[in-house]
């Protein structure tokens, strides 16, 4: 058995060189798809991470009153960054393997704990970068600051958006990681704003009905933002193929996994 190495998708250096233009009909409709065909194992994934992230920072954070304001802030990021971190890659990399038609279970979303310390690294960045411009912007601005504050938190979770995959997938380091998904956003940013815009909308929609509508979204978001990764950067694929004098029984035997 022979093993062949590609790349499904698009091509990263061609997307930051040229940009990439997203095709928000297209986008969508293959979102839809994907998620009725794959939406079992990431809702049952998604459960899993709000249950343990729950549990988990009420074990944490149950008797932190006695500590200062510093002391809770470090905790929350080793938290975050530790704990939250590997779980939301878990739940990108589904949303990317179900992108190139790989099924997934449940499970796959612990699948990338043993990728903490850089993607712990590049969450603690990002939290550590959000954090000191929002102080900044409060010394210079005061009560004005808010505003500002959330337009480049939504600016900076949009830019970022990529990041945790390219460490995942790609193994990227962190630090180039940052860097890339932040080119890759702010080459096609008018694209991008609108994305997220409509996202975020559709986000507020599915909280309405008593938040049911989030079952449908948070899956369809996963696999929205996999699409787009694939589409812009690639995803590597191993094709396992069988020896086999009569190449009429290749096709049948190919095995494939990201």
């Amino acid at each position: 058995m022979n093993k062949k190495h590609f790349v499904l998708g698009g091509d990263i250096k061609k997307s930051l060189t040229e940009g990439y233009q997203l095709d928000f009909k297209t986008l969508f409709r293959d979102a839809f798809v994907t998620t009725k065909k794959h939406y079992l194992p990431l809702i049952v994934a998604c459960l899993f991470t709000v249950i343990i992230v729950a549990v988990s920072y009420g074990l944490i954070f149950d008797d932190t009153s006695s500590l200062n304001e510093t002391s809770q802030m470090v905790i929350n990021f080793i938290f975050t960054s530790v704990v939250m971190t590997p779980l939301v890659t878990g739940l990108q990399m589904m949303g990317v393997h179900h992108s190139i038609g790989v099924r997934s279970k449940s499970i796959d979303v612990f699948n990338y704990f043993n990728k903490t310390l850089p993607l712990a690294l590049a969450s603690l960045i990002i939290n550590l970068l959000v954090y000191g411009i929002n102080v900044g912007l409060t010394k210079a601005l005061g009560d004005s600051a808010m505003l500002p504050s959330l337009i480049i938190l939504l600016y900076l979770n949009m830019a970022f958006c990529l990041v945790y995959p390219l460490i995942a997938e790609k193994q990227v380091e962190p630090v180039l990681a940052l860097k890339l998904s932040l080119k890759l956003v702010n080459k096609n940013l008018r694209q991008f704003t609108l994305l997220f815009m409509i996202l975020g909308l559709l986000g507020i929609a599915s909280i309405l009905p008593y938040g049911l509508g989030l079952f449908v979204f948070i899956p369809f978001y996963f696999n929205l933002m996999g699409i787009i990764y694939r589409q812009m950067c690639g995803v590597s694929v191993v094709a396992s193929i069988n020896d086999n004098d009569d190449d009429s029984h290749n096709d049948n035997n190919d095995e494939f996994e990201a």
